[in-house]
């Protein structure tokens, strides 16, 4: 499967190179995007002992569309990331997208990782889209990095960013607005693997949500702009419902979220922007009765080439089982600078309380981003 999977990207790579050359987008044509960043981050103080200092590591996601014809298209993801700083696989948050008071920081580039993100098949047209495949099923979007709240908000948020799942989904595209369900089950299959360090499948009997090897996991969400016919509001909905295998002490997951932000125009060239997304999910992972609460509130400013932002998220985490309960929150203050069209500079101030521990953190990140 690991060879197959090399000669896979080798062949899509090259020829979906040579064809957009030649094309000039004449069908068949590849369309997509690369995002880069370069990040550093230091801890400044830490009640957690023999937390490393520094940090630095390079992300890479790439999305690319092949384009057969006006409706049909075969769609990829691949991210670049370091399997042991920005992981899905901890083993005892197996939700955790990043552990910051970590003891293993520290240069991350000697277990960098290729993962294949999304492997799609996709239909659309004016009124429909519909793919299958693997693919990240829709849920909150406070994660997205394209919002810039800072250097660490989407790494916080992304907890609860449904990722690698198998199955398929159907959104219905309105005038100002999409509504999206999508069916599925956690990938564990050689997909789930990773190339140059190997992190390895996914085990099938992890007991973890959405391991249940069907496709009884579901979300539907709604997202749009000009909420309640406002200009610049922009709105998501969503729940999420994940099954999980019949043993001792698993139960459905499910959760809702809700997201709002609105776009206030200050002069010209200048604009203000509060955010705010909540996030509830009961049988968090597919424990029973470990449930957890998000909530992202922010205040971005833009002015010119310069954008800045204050925010505060928390995640509260309850495990009856296990007796344990967390507050954890992230208060952040950045500051950024768009240097050219396609690329940002952002650096952030960040008080952080994790697992019971108060630290502060400063980093910063270069990002580049180019759409083809």
């Amino acid at each position: 499967m690991k060879s197959i999977l090399k000669q896979f990207f080798l062949i899509f790579f090259c020829s979906s190179s040579a064809l957009y050359a030649a094309s000039l987008k004449q069908y068949p044509y590849i369309s997509g995007d690369t995002l880069v960043q370069i990040q550093a981050d230091r801890v400044l103080s830490s009640e957690k002992n023999n937390v490393p200092s520094n940090n630095g590591f390079v992300y890479v996601q790439q999305n690319m569309a092949l384009n057969f014809n006006k409706n049909w298209s075969a769609k990829t993801q691949l991210r670049l990331q370091p399997n042991n700083v920005l992981t899905t696989r901890d083993q005892v948050n197996s939700e955790r997208y990043r552990t910051f008071l970590n003891n293993d920081r520290g240069s991350s580039l000697g277990d960098t990782g290729i993962l294949l993100e999304e492997l799609k098949i996709n239909y659309e047209n004016d009124d429909v889209r519909v793919f299958a495949g693997k693919f990240d099923p829709t849920f909150g979007t406070a994660w997205r990095k394209t919002k810039r709240i800072g250097v660490f908000a989407s790494q916080f948020t992304e907890d609860y960013n449904l990722r690698e799942k198998i199955g398929g989904g159907v959104t219905a595209l309105l005038e100002n607005s999409s509504i999206t369900f999508n069916s599925f089950l956690n990938d564990t299959t050689g997909l789930s693997r990773s190339m140059i360090n190997d992190r390895g499948a996914a085990k099938k009997n992890s007991g973890v949500a959405g391991s249940n090897q069907n496709l009884s996991s579901y979300s539907f969400s709604m997202e749009g702009e000009d909420f309640l016919m406002i200009d610049n509001w922009y709105y998501n909905f969503g729940y999420r419902s994940l099954a999980v295998g019949s043993a001792e002490g698993k139960a459905r997951e499910q959760g809702y979220v809700i997201g709002s932000e609105y776009l206030y125009k200050v002069g010209r060239n200048s604009s203000i922007i509060p955010v705010f997304e909540f996030v509830k999910i009961n049988n968090f992972s597919g424990q029973r009765n470990r449930d957890a609460q998000y909530t992202t509130l922010a205040l971005i400013g833009n002015y010119a080439s310069w954008t800045t932002s204050a925010s505060l998220i928390t995640r509260d985490l309850r495990d009856l089982q296990a007796g344990a309960k967390y507050s954890d929150r992230q208060m952040q203050f950045s500051i950024g600078y768009k240097i050219t069209d396609n690329v940002t500079i952002d650096v952030s101030r960040a008080n952080i309380k994790e697992n019971g521990y108060d630290g502060a953190m400063f980093g910063g990140n270069l990002t580049y981003f180019y759409k083809f």
